[in-house]
């Protein structure tokens, strides 16, 4: 856009011009603030730093914006830089002094000039040490004979914010005679106070009040707390008269010597009479809060012969003093207010007595710890009202600390700790977070399978903010259940029924109680149960059998079952296989009835146990398979010979009769019964008859050996055993030993079923 145009005529020559022309923009647009600003800075920043950057921006191609901090006094601790516009500290922040500053920032352009607010909020740190309202504390106490008894409270302010300025209490050491309330700083015994040889004792301790800041602060004061005697300040008559009568008596002498007493017609009398002196002296503590008026006679005698006396009826009244605090009902108040109640609800009455009487015993009231914006209380009879309305979902709990004192000359206090509690109202009901809920799930899940969650919102807090669930009407009984405090919704029952279906379940959230029709929610949820194709299952997930190795091909071992619960006709047909285990094919199964035949010859010498997994597989498109283990187990049979163990032994000739040449042993590869103990016995004992075998295979020599005469010998020996009844259980074995001197005997490990007799060659030189 031009603005302004310009036109100059210069005379160069008698008969020339020069015409020069130019245009100029002019700034006709005011700039413009980006946005709001605000800023929060804390006030331990150090001077210099950055706090935030205004802009602003110009429609106008050649302008230059300045930027200052006009209209500020100058305590304001910022500047900004004026080319720019960032804006820092300048100076040490407090934000006890002043807690925001607003800045009036403006932006020129050299014609034109706009202005816009900068609210700068100046965030607490912890900077401030708690502050005892006094360093020094006193309080006087009479003897205790119980424990808790309210001493004093100590109180400190801290000028932080939050837990900054929060404050706990505690003794600095502890002591056995007194604690303190950490948070309200009241002071209380810990155990009876007496005294047993002194009128008083002195108690002085330190007290620590610390913030709760991250870095904490501390302060302390001194506590000196006086135990005396129980009424050691007896009560004083005032105004005391000056003149008290003195009976007269006209005679002289002794006659008119006058003497006196008081008269025992009451139990005890709190004053004494001088004897000769007519004096009235006080002889114990008056208590006016016990006996408010004392009554006795005084009586007068002479010192006649026959003496005369006269009586006089004396009144004291005792005047009351200010000597009693006012005592509340209860150290502690607990009390309800019902959340949205409006200002000037009544809390609570904080009640306190006083056992003096008159002027001495007006008690009055005030707040002076905890909320004491939040509620006032009223300064005669101690009603305390609220001052706000109170939201349960933003504060819960409040505390306060009350104190009643009297009016006296020297006035007494105590203090309680009132805590008020914000009662919910249910003011919002469940909502849930939208209309429909939308789930699927298998047919073949088992039942208590989780399918979803539904959930629902209610902004109360605690038990009135507590949802319930429920699935209401006529579709509650469809195979699915809810779990009432999480809405949670899973199975109840089998969902297997005739191909895929869908099920829409109604669903209620409310609140505790009766339902009313005004404090629920409802919502829809469509479950799709989708149907497949499920595996046959065996009635038993392993099966065993047994089965003897002599047992020929054919033979039946075990029949396995399954079902297969499919709706679908072509689902629920199987058929039978083995898939594992089947070594050397040694079984088979017919794959409809599922019968599992021996296929092969067997020999549980090479395989004694088979572990066959058998699958159970439907006419499913994909097919299903189920499966399950056969344990066959096979079982010994008496289907091997003995066989003799190669052994070795040595003989010398002219050994006596009885030695013994060797031992034969046997092994068998049966199990028992069909394998040992052996029995043995030499068939040729007519040769030479020089040896002797016994039935447990012991080798004997029968005579003395001679190797001259014979070097050489050939023994026939045969074994077996008992097998208990089965069949083919006899065997013989064959044996040669050859034996020169000394005589060496030597076996061969052979077949006891290969021979019918084992010759034992023996030879000497």
């Amino acid at each position: 856009k031009i603005s302004r145009h310009h036109l100059l005529l210069e005379k160069l020559l008698e008969n020339y011009l020069q015409l020069i022309y130019w245009t100029e923009k002019l700034n006709d647009n005011a700039p413009q603030f980006s946005e709001i600003y605000f800023a929060e800075v804390s006030e331990d920043a150090p001077v210099g730093l950055t706090v935030l950057q205004v802009t602003s921006t110009d429609d106008d191609s050649n302008s230059v914006i300045s930027y200052a901090m006009l209209g500020q006094s100058e305590a304001v601790p910022f500047s900004i830089d004026f080319r720019t516009g960032w804006i820092t500290v300048e100076r040490i922040l407090d934000r006890e002094a002043q807690d925001h500053y607003v800045l009036k920032i403006h932006a020129n352009d050299s014609v034109w000039s706009v202005s816009t607010d900068v609210t700068i909020i100046i965030s607490d740190v912890n900077d401030n040490n708690p502050t005892f309202i006094d360093i020094f504390f006193t309080a006087v106490l009479t003897e205790t004979n119980v424990e808790d008894v309210f001493v004093l409270q100590v109180l400190a302010t801290d000028a932080d914010l939050g837990l900054n300025s929060d404050i706990l209490y505690i003794i600095d050491s502890p002591n056995e005679e007194f604690w303190i309330n950490s948070s309200s700083g009241a002071i209380y015994t810990q155990q009876p106070l007496y005294l047993h040889h002194s009128n008083f004792k002195v108690f002085q301790f330190t007290v620590l009040a610390f913030d709760c800041g991250r870095v904490s602060h501390s302060s302390n004061a001194t506590v000196e707390v006086r135990v005396e005697k129980v009424n050691h300040h007896p009560p004083v008559l005032w105004p005391i008269p000056s003149l008290i009568a003195i009976p007269s008596h006209l005679d002289y002498g002794h006659n008119g010597a006058i003497t006196y007493h008081v008269a025992h017609d009451i139990p005890y009398s709190p004053v004494s009479v001088g004897k000769t002196s007519g004096l009235l002296t006080l002889v114990m503590e008056l208590d006016f809060e016990k006996e408010r008026m004392h009554q006795f006679h005084i009586k007068a005698t002479d010192g006649g012969w026959i003496s005369k006396t006269g009586m006089l009826n004396v009144t004291v009244l005792v005047v009351d003093i200010n000597d009693n605090p006012p005592v509340f009902l209860l150290s502690e108040y607990i009390a309800l207010v019902p959340e949205n109640s409006e200002i000037g609800t009544v809390v609570l009455d904080a009640i306190a007595t006083d056992m003096d009487s008159g002027q001495n015993a007006q008690i009055f009231y005030s707040l002076v710890a905890g909320h004491v914006g939040k509620f006032a209380i009223n300064a005669e009879n101690g009603t305390i009202n609220t001052l706000d309305v109170f939201d349960f979902e933003m504060e819960q709990m409040f505390d306060l600390t009350v104190k009643a004192s009297n009016t006296g000359r020297h006035a007494l206090f105590s203090v309680a700790h009132v805590v008020i509690q914000v009662k919910d109202v249910n003011e919002f009901i469940p909502m849930f977070g939208k209309e429909e809920f939308h789930f699927s799930v298998l047919s073949n899940v088992p039942v208590g399978t989780q399918i979803g969650n539904v959930s629902a919102v209610d902004y109360d807090q605690g038990s009135k903010g507590q949802v319930f669930y429920l699935i209401f009407g006529n579709r509650k009984n469809q195979g699915f259940d809810i779990d009432t405090l999480s809405g949670k919704i899973y199975t109840s029952s089998s969902l297997r029924k005739q191909g895929s279906y869908e099920v829409v379940l109604n669903v209620l959230a409310k609140n505790s109680g009766v339902i009313t029709g005004m404090d629920e929610d409802e919502t829809l949820v469509h479950i799709s149960v989708v149907d497949i194709n499920e595996a046959p299952m065996f009635t038993s997930p392993c099966y065993d059998a047994n089965v003897t190795e002599d047992s020929p091909p054919g033979a039946s071992v075990i029949t396995v079952s399954a079902s297969d619960l499919d709706p679908i006709l072509d689902w629920n047909h199987f058929f039978f296989s083995i898939e594992e285990g089947n070594t050397n094919l040694s079984f088979a199964i017919d794959p409809l009835s599922g019968v599992i035949l021996v296929n092969s010859h067997l020999d549980r010498e090479l395989w004694p146990v088979y572990n066959l997994t058998v699958a159970a597989i439907d006419n499913g498109s994909p097919p299903a398979t189920g499966t399950t283990n056969v344990i066959v187990s096979v079982w010994d049979v008496n289907d091997n010979a003995p066989i003799l163990i190669s052994t070795e032994a040595q003989v010398m000739e002219n050994q006596p009769e009885g030695t013994m040449v060797m031992r034969l042993n046997a092994s068998d590869s049966d199990l028992p019964p069909n394998q040992g103990p052996f029995t043995y016995w030499l068939l040729n004992q007519s040769s030479s008859g020089a040896f002797l075998l016994t039935a447990d295979g012991v080798l004997l020599t029968t005579k003395s050996l001679d190797r001259e005469t014979i070097s050489a010998y050939q023994c026939l020996a045969q074994g077996n055993f008992d097998n208990m009844g089965v069949q083919g259980g006899n065997r013989t074995c064959n044996m040669t030993i050859m034996g020169r001197p000394p005589y060496r005997c030597t076996t061969a490990a052979l077949p006891l079923a290969a021979t019918p007799a084992h010759s034992f060659w023996m030879s000497y030189t």
